[in-house]
């Protein structure tokens, strides 16, 4: 090392693993403040000398172009900084969601104390929030979880811009997977059409022939296949149009507000106190790559999802069976 110390004489001096120390070096892991803090003080730095906080490049997780001035969440998949936009302008509930970056000139600066680590997992399921917080604070331990449709989360998963992605679908129409993967089983919901209250429309029929809006999803979203799959059965060449939402929750966010319908989960239309009208049954998964599975978020979002602590929360959402919640499959 540039030091003059050796990986175990560095890790000794700053008392964290010499394997951690060997996967800062490669650029392969970002350590918890407190790590970065002991290493820093081992080696008469500081923390924003040892991981600088200035411009890197970046790779966008969900393929699109990044727009410039973006506050951005960003993760670290092998040696790759990866990034995605803040949601909502960065509105989370009553609050701003925290940004770790912004795009200047097609390159990302770091703000201060931000430091890309954890398991990058993109997926649709608002649950993924719940695991996000509960594994906040633990270095590579944690997890960013990244909201997108399926089809999108499995493209990331094969250009290796995440290290997992969450896959649901009917149990015996899943979709191939495009890398090898492990498997974990999250859970099974229903998906179909959230009614505003203020509307009569009492079946998934008189929806699709009754002239009201329907917000959708994109095409690579499994909730939006199922939508099509159901038109086609009663004879209608597409679902009618309506507004377009990045997630569940934002799709019975809009349904309520526009008093209209929304293809959703069945979570997220009692969430907002909409009629739920099934279409699908659904197993949900979270695929992860074999390649990254030496990496330390993968054993801590396992643990995570077969605890209580998880399941109770989640369970009282409503519309969820995490019966073998963290099993593999």
């Amino acid at each position: 090392m540039e030091c003059g110390l050796t990986q175990a004489e560095l890790a000794a001096r700053a008392g964290v693993s010499r394997q951690l120390v060997a996967a800062v070096e490669l650029g392969q892991n970002t350590p918890a403040v407190d790590a970065a803090l002991r290493l820093a003080g081992a080696l008469a730095t500081t923390v924003e000398q040892l991981f600088p906080s200035g411009r890197r490049d970046i790779e966008p997780a969900l393929g699109e172009p990044l727009r410039e001035r973006s506050l951005l969440r960003v993760g670290r998949v092998g040696d790759q900084l990866v990034a995605t936009e803040l949601a909502d302008h960065g509105v989370a509930g009553a609050g701003w969601a925290k940004p770790d970056a912004i795009l200047e000139r097609g390159a990302v600066r770091l703000f201060p104390g931000a430091l890309p680590a954890g398991l990058v997992l993109a997926g649709c399921d608002p649950a993924l929030g719940v695991a996000e917080a509960m594994l906040q604070g633990l270095g590579p331990r944690s997890l960013l979880a990244i909201s997108t449709a399926t089809g999108t989360a499995l493209q990331s998963l094969a250009g290796g811009r995440v290290h997992a992605a969450l896959v649901h679908g009917p149990k015996e129409g899943l979709p191939a997977a495009p890398v090898s993967v492990a498997r974990l089983q999250l859970a099974r919901w229903r998906v179909g059409l959230a009614v505003a209250t203020g509307r009569r429309h009492r079946s998934v029929e008189a929806v699709l022939h009754g002239g009201i809006r329907i917000v959708q999803r994109d095409r690579a979203a499994a909730s939006q296949q199922a939508l099509e799959r159901a038109a086609a059965e009663l004879g209608r060449d597409s679902p009618p149009r309506g507004p377009r939402a990045t997630g569940h929750i934002e799709a019975a966010r809009i349904a309520a507000t526009l008093n209209c319908a929304a293809v959703t989960t069945e979570a997220a239309a009692a969430a907002f106190g909409l009629r739920f009208l099934a279409l699908e049954y659904h197993t949900v998964q979270i695929w992860l790559a074999r390649r990254w599975r030496a990496h330390p978020g993968i054993e801590a979002l396992g643990d995570l999802l077969a605890s209580r602590a998880f399941t109770e929360r989640v369970g009282q959402l409503g519309g969820y069976d995490l019966t073998d919640c963290g099993a593999r499959v």
